[in-house]
């Protein structure tokens, strides 16, 4: 027999091992969120990648609130010859060093960038048209790589922090890869506007490795999604709304640096609005960066994974066809079926909003660190208490994944959030 699963809120079904109603967000309490019961026989088998809402998301569907659940934007054939978005829009890519704060360079070198690029870390030192010294022998740089060696040189994204006065952030190259192809962005309602105040935006994509300038893809989406979240929030859209907006823009920004669909940089997009007066966290993804709800206290929301990777792992697990071990041990286990990038069709942009009690924090990161750690409760032990800082948190994720083999590019955003037991319980 199967057992129906209510919220004892708003009287919507759940669905089993859901730790929040999708409806209204609520936390559901122990006996509906562990609640157990035989599996109806037409039901696809699924392995315990605990998540916060229901993923039964139809493309093109939409609520009666009016927040779209999946934007689908075409991105084959999107105009590459129309002239960038005026400096300052939501879909231009912000450049200055206002864009973001760096607090320190990696550790073990001074990061170089070359003319034009990603702005350099405070102290770090462009490469000069013309090129320089190569950093890893005495040869000369030219184009970004040295005409003795051919290795390409360190940029100032190989390692770069981000902090706020309520959250922070870490990227890493890690130990494996040459250059860091991934980026993070983040950004927070001013406290003087007149609509969501305080509220945290913030985006993670990892670069698609086998696609052209993996590392453009990622910084042009991360930027392009990050403005035009606190633009919208500031305006006082809803957040889901601000959302699917921010995965279309980010989504036609990425699109139009292609040189062509056959070359086309591509990524993957994760990102989080945390509303400290409503309670609430809205999370839009595509492809296998991942957030997650650490709990930071007994009472707290239990420990969660808030998104379901767009890979061909879980869609072999979701089939029914492997389980979780059998597919992760597959060479094909990280492959995406879904990213940004104008070779991705249509896209169909995941959203989903939760009401956790806290305190706890909303953890945004690329596969070099869930590799590592996968399943939530093992994130929020290997750092226990990380809404407390979240700087320092961020570093401590990095860290361990590096020290664990640092095999890929590594990106952490760390994002508080206080306790809301009241007011997660209030109307």
């Amino acid at each position: 027999m199967t057992m129906v699963r209510t919220c004892p809120e708003c009287a919507d079904k759940v669905s089993p091992g859901d730790a929040f109603c999708e409806s209204c967000g609520r936390s559901l309490p122990p006996e509906v969120r562990e609640a157990r019961a035989e599996p109806h026989p037409d039901s696809v088998p699924t392995a315990p990648q605990e998540s916060l809402a229901s993923f039964a998301v139809r493309p093109g569907l939409v609520p009666s609130e009016g927040a779209p659940t999946s934007p689908q934007v075409s991105l084959y054939g999107a105009d590459r010859s129309a002239p960038p978005p005026p400096p300052g829009s939501a879909a231009a890519p912000r450049r200055g060093p206002d864009a973001f704060t760096t607090q320190s360079l990696r550790r073990d070198s001074v990061p170089t960038v070359p003319d034009g690029a990603w702005p350099p870390p405070s102290g770090s030192t462009p490469v000069q048209p013309g090129g320089g010294p190569c950093a890893w022998c005495p040869g000369r740089v030219a184009d970004g790589y040295c005409g003795e060696c051919g290795l390409l040189q360190p940029t100032g994204r190989d390692h770069v922090e981000l902090r706020t006065a309520t959250a922070a952030g870490v990227s890493d190259r890690g130990l494996r890869h040459r250059r860091n192809e991934d980026a993070m962005a983040l950004r927070v309602v001013p406290a003087d506007s007149p609509h969501a105040p305080g509220t945290v935006c913030a985006v993670v994509c990892d670069g698609v490795s086998s696609s052209p300038r993996s590392d453009d893809a990622s910084r042009i989406t991360a930027e392009a999604g990050a403005a035009v979240l606190v633009e919208q929030m500031s305006r006082g859209v809803d957040a889901r709304e601000a959302t699917g907006m921010a995965m279309t823009r980010a989504a036609e920004a990425v699109a139009a640096i292609a040189d062509s669909p056959s070359s086309a940089p591509a990524c993957t997009f994760v990102s989080a609005v945390a509303d400290p007066a409503g309670g609430t966290v809205t999370i839009g993804w595509v492809g296998d960066s991942r957030a997650y709800w650490l709990a930071g206290g007994p009472s707290a929301s239990a420990s969660s994974l808030l998104t379901r990777d767009d890979s061909w792992s879980e869609a072999m697990v979701q089939m029914g066809a492997m389980t979780r071990e059998e597919a992760m041990r597959s060479a094909n286990a990280h492959a995406l079926v879904a990213w940004m990038g104008a070779d991705s069709g249509e896209i169909d942009a995941h959203i989903s909003t939760v009401r956790p009690t806290g305190p706890g924090a909303v953890v945004l990161c690329s596969d070099g660190l869930w590799n590592y750690y996968p399943e939530a409760q093992a994130m929020a032990d290997a750092v226990p208490g990380a809404g407390a800082r979240p700087l320092e948190a961020a570093r401590a994720y990095v860290d361990l994944a590096v020290q664990a083999g640092g095999k890929d590019n590594i990106t952490v955003v760390v994002i508080p959030v206080p306790d809301g037991g009241a007011r997660a319980g209030s109307s």
